[in-house]
């Protein structure tokens, strides 16, 4: 670990903290992150458990941010609670972070689920997004990530499971943060007993057309095919109207079956067919004439 609390003071969002954490570092990382031994060489003085239904993870510090101890959900798995204890070291080291009754923060289950927010929103949100986002680059810092992503060149869906087990994350965070990072247009949905629960895309994956709590396509390989936990299914083509919004091209999906009736599918988008038909048809229009007056 090549960087102190000093190193970030002036740092003010997570983008900016994790972009010095980086330049420290020289792009050198250990796989996985040991985010316990970080946290405490950053005065984080105690890490406990607690047995709570209320929150997911807590914070307390001294005024003066001195140091600070965590607080993560006993119930909850490993790799939950190494990005729980990863989001609450965000609001510690984030210097505008100040917990709502200005004692503690607590964070809940949809606490941890927000990454974005509308300018000029709650603040208190927005410390939440923030520190989701300074949690998922400091397990998954982006410039081993991505290697990782292009030395798999054929992205599939195993990859995630891959890359989760390698950075010891849970494989729906491996996935948002894939869906980040990749350099093509992906996306990876979430869907349990065929009904769409949320989604992860790319900046340049099309907007999709399948709202939360609706049925799946009911052409896509995620909705028809029969899978045992753990089992990848094939790709499968199809349409990009079956799943987006005014997107016209190919969708290949892949699935991977999971425990509980819970499906993660990877799609990639090409739109390039749909260009070249495009130009194929301008090309073969008649040609138009302006009337006379």
């Amino acid at each position: 670990m090549n960087f102190s609390r000093m190193d970030l003071a002036d740092c003010a969002t997570p983008e900016a903290m994790l972009a010095e954490i980086e330049k420290l570092q020289a792009g050198a990382f250990p796989i996985a992150v040991p985010i316990e031994d970080w946290a405490a060489a950053l005065d984080i003085a105690a890490i406990e458990t607690l047995e709570t239904e209320g929150f997911e993870g807590g914070l307390m510090m001294f005024a003066d941010r001195s140091s600070g101890t965590i607080l993560v959900n006993k119930a909850a798995g490993w790799r939950r609670r190494r990005f729980t204890i990863a989001h609450e070291l965000g609001h510690f080291l984030l210097p505008w972070h100040t917990p709502r009754n200005g004692e503690a923060f607590r964070c809940s289950k949809k606490d941890m689920a927000v990454f974005r927010t509308q300018p000029g929103g709650d603040r208190y949100v927005e410390m939440e997004a923030q520190a989701n986002r300074f949690a998922a680059g400091v397990l998954m810092p982006s410039a081993p990530f991505r290697a990782d992503l292009r030395a798999r060149r054929h992205f599939e869906v195993s990859h995630i499971v891959e890359l989760a087990d390698r950075y010891d994350v849970s494989k729906e965070a491996c996935a948002r943060r894939c869906a980040d990072l990749h350099d093509d247009a992906i996306a990876v949905v979430v869907s349990r007993d065929g009904i769409f629960q949320r989604a992860y895309r790319g900046s340049d994956f099309p907007r999709f057309s399948v709202a939360a709590g609706h049925p799946l396509p009911p052409a896509s390989v995620a909705s028809r095919a029969t899978l045992a936990a753990e089992q990848v299914s094939a790709w499968h083509e199809l349409a990009a109207d079956h799943w987006l919004e005014r997107a016209r091209g190919t969708l290949c999906e892949q699935t991977l079956g999971q425990q509980g009736g819970f499906r993660l599918t990877l799609l990639t988008f090409d739109e390039g067919e749909a260009e070249e038909e495009e130009e194929v048809e301008r090309a073969w229009a008649p040609p138009s004439f302006r009337k006379r007056p």
